[in-house]
């Protein structure tokens, strides 16, 4: 199999290497820029989007998808996104490229430049291509909003929204925003229960209803200080709340019919908030040498429950299991970079980065059986984990000619973990992360990337700490031994752009992975438990097709077709059972398609996404799950622009929601003695969502 579809990649990347004579005569640039590492994009070329803000804009760019980076791993290096503003990026971790983007009026956009290969004056930060937004000199002051009023299954119509202001005055920038989130959803379980032999136990009917509600303020004010200076602080906070209310009735088939044997309820509170503040400051010695230093302080904290979990027979009050969980969060990072452009053809980066990062998580569990309420022990409840971590780092840029660019780069990683609580311990890792790209832009339309990196995931605390699930009866242990895993990647590109808004691109890759991160069993005084935990090593073979189209050709005026298709094929050895298996977790196939059509005399569109999975399996100590989406996501929308700085949308969003699949067979001790001992079979759904949406610019 793997053979057949790597003869096909390379037929397909064949093909987009190819240049037919017809496609020579093709201009892939739409604004003012005609270098081939730059396809500039004029105004005019999203006029039939009608753009309300900067986002409308760079998400019909064509081949390019907006990625802040890894903002969940703790540090600056893996969070730098792949958007400038200016030739500048706008943040980093504290307020998402999203919200800096629509806070951007579109009349006060340019042009925006997609940015192809490496170039010495932008720093691709590990991207292969970049999205540079130019703004008008001079645009003042602007502002956008956004308000939706949604329709959820169960019948509850709410709305939230967001506004945002910029402005400058003298040499400094302004940009403010607010932000409102509420969801309020209903979902459904269907629950069936068999032995081994397939004879029916039990069937269970959940309703959960939930209500979450967020508001988050964010700031940003740049000064030109000097110059050749300029700082930015980005702010950031945010509270939020979330409350779920769920009954369930339980049938039993012991007589041969549905008789309720139980019921089943919960409710709990959930709260919590979140800070941070990132600054930037740049500044220019000279043409060729720059440096930027980077402060980054971000600080959360929630509080869980308490959640009581009861039972009751037809009559009468069982038991019940109540859970507390408490968690916070610290995050501090200083970053020291600096450029220097050695010569037209060679450009280095480096510098050094320190990070203090801590969580405390805090986890009460009783029991209540009406007369008595008794603790129960689970190992590593309570833990603080605390790292301190530098990460020293040296890339270098060499343009080899005109059409070709190497880029190669080391970091060196220092880390050392302390955890305190229930169990103490302490640690120390170091890794060298080596990375390499080779860019060949073989005509101007046609590009070809070849990379390869090693990559290290940054520790998760939450793999230290204990956690529960009482609905789905399972509990997971900290480990205190969980090492993160490392990854080697080669990778292949190839991308042809298609006119002035087409392209196709194809991508293959081989990931081999060190101590993949899976489930283990840990024995403990209590009881035997599933862990985070490394199993040893596995591979990783992708391969990924995307493509954005324009249909005029078929007769579809001003419609485009974006689609996007990536094949796993994954294999770790377990060590559980002495078998070849997949990864948890991981789809085999993934699909996204997105179609839009515009009528300019009608000031009308409308359009549709969908996202399918292919099931997915998870394996633990003594159980097993396969889990599906059954129909994918489909999405709906018809828009107007007919009233000036105005887009009014409606749509529908889960409009294929028949519920996502779940099969769990428990097995009677270890999964590797292959004795079951039941099956569930699930069906979860949350219904389709109808929405409203107004969104303009002042």
């Amino acid at each position: 199999m793997r053979e057949r579809l790597t003869a096909c990649a390379s037929a397909l990347a064949l093909l987009l290497l190819a240049t037919p004579a017809g496609a020579q005569d093709l201009n892939p640039n739409s604004g003012p820029i005609a270098n081939s590492a730059i396809v500039g994009f004029d105004s005019a070329f999203f006029t039939a989007f009608s753009p309300v803000t900067a986002l409308d804009m760079v998400s019909r760019i064509p081949g390019f998808s907006l990625s802040g980076g890894d903002t969940e791993r703790r540090g600056l290096a893996d969070s730098f996104g792949n958007l400038l503003i200016n030739g500048r990026r706008p943040s980093n971790k504290t307020i998402s490229l999203e919200t800096v983007l629509q806070r951007i009026n579109a009349d006060d956009v340019e042009h925006i430049e997609l940015i192809r290969e490496p170039l010495p004056e932008y720093e691709m930060r590990g991207h292969a291509r970049l999205v540079n937004v130019v703004l008008r000199e001079g645009a003042g002051s602007s502002g956008s909003w956004n308000t939706r009023i949604r329709y959820f299954d169960g019948g509850r119509l709410v709305g939230d929204g967001e506004i945002a202001w910029s402005t400058t005055r003298g040499n400094t920038d302004y940009n403010f925003g607010l932000e409102t989130d509420l969801r309020p959803q209903r979902v459904r379980r269907r629950e069936s229960l068999f032995d081994a032999a397939g004879n029916r136990l039990e069937a269970r009917n959940d309703s959960e209803h939930r209500r979450w509600w967020e508001v988050a303020i964010n700031a940003s004010i740049a000064h030109q200080i000097s110059p050749d200076t300029r700082i930015q602080l980005d702010a950031r906070g945010s509270t939020w709340n979330w409350r779920r209310n769920q009954y369930s009735l339980v049938d039993g088939f012991a007589g041969g019919t549905p008789t309720l044997i139980r019921y089943e309820q919960s409710s709990t509170t959930n709260y919590g908030n979140e800070g941070s503040l990132t600054a930037t400051l740049n500044h220019t010695f000279s043409d060729r040498f720059s440096t930027t230093t980077t402060a980054l302080w971000r600080q959360s904290g929630s509080e869980d429950g308490p959640e009581a979990f009861e039972v009751y027979d037809p009559g009468n009050f069982v038991e019940a299991t109540i859970v507390s969980v408490d968690s916070e969060n610290s995050e501090q990072v200083l970053r020291q970079a600096f450029s220097f452009i050695i010569n037209p053809t060679h450009l280095v980066e480096f510098g050094a980065e320190a990070a203090l990062n801590w969580q405390e998580t805090r986890l009460d569990i009783q029991f209540d059986d009406g007369i008595n309420i008794v603790p129960i022990a689970l190992p590593v409840a309570n833990s603080r984990v605390e790292e301190r971590r530098a990460e020293a780092f040296f890339n270098h840029v060499w343009t080899v000619s005109e059409s070709l660019i190497l880029e190669s780069g080391l970091r060196y990683e220092f880390s050392e973990i302390e955890q305190t609580g229930d169990t103490s311990q302490s640690r120390s890792f170091s890794y060298p992360k080596p990375s390499i790209a080779l860019t060949w832009q073989a005509s101007a339309n046609t590009s070809l990337r070849l990379s390869g990196r090693r990559d290290v995931d940054q520790l998760d605390f939450d793999k230290f700490a204990s956690s529960v699930d009482v609905a789905d009866n399972n509990a997971v242990v900290g480990n205190p031994d969980y090492e993160p895993q490392r990854t080697w990647t080669l990778e292949a590109e190839a991308e042809r752009r298609i006119g002035d808004g087409g392209s196709v691109s194809f991508r293959i890759g081989q990931d081999w992975i060190e101590g993949v991160d899976d489930f283990i069993s840990i024995v403990t005084p209590e009881g035997v438990f599933d862990a985070p935990g490394n199993i040893g090593d596995g591979t990783i073979f992708r391969l990924t097709a995307e493509a954005s189209l324009p249909l005029d050709a078929i007769g579809l005026s001003n419609a485009v077709f974006d689609g996007f298709l990536e094949w796993y094929n994954t294999d770790i050895f377990d060590t559980l059972t002495q078998q070849h298996r997949h990864l948890s977790g991981l789809r085999e196939w993934e699909l996204r398609l997105d179609y839009r059509q515009t009528f300019p005399a009608l000031d009308l569109a409308w359009g549709w996404d969908y996202f399918w999975l292919s099931d997915g399996e998870v394996f633990r100590a003594s159980e097993y799950r396969l889990e599906g989406r059954t129909d994918g996501d489909l999405d709906i929308y018809v828009e107007t622009t007919r009233w000036t700085g105005l887009t009014a949308r409606l749509g529908i969003d889960q409009a294929l929601d028949n519920g996502n699949s779940r099969q769990r067979v428990f097995f009677n001790g270890s999964r590797a003695l292959n004795v079951i001992d039941r099956i569930e079979y699930q069906n979860r759904r949350e219904g389709p969502r109808v929405y409203l949406e107004f969104r303009g610019t002042f």
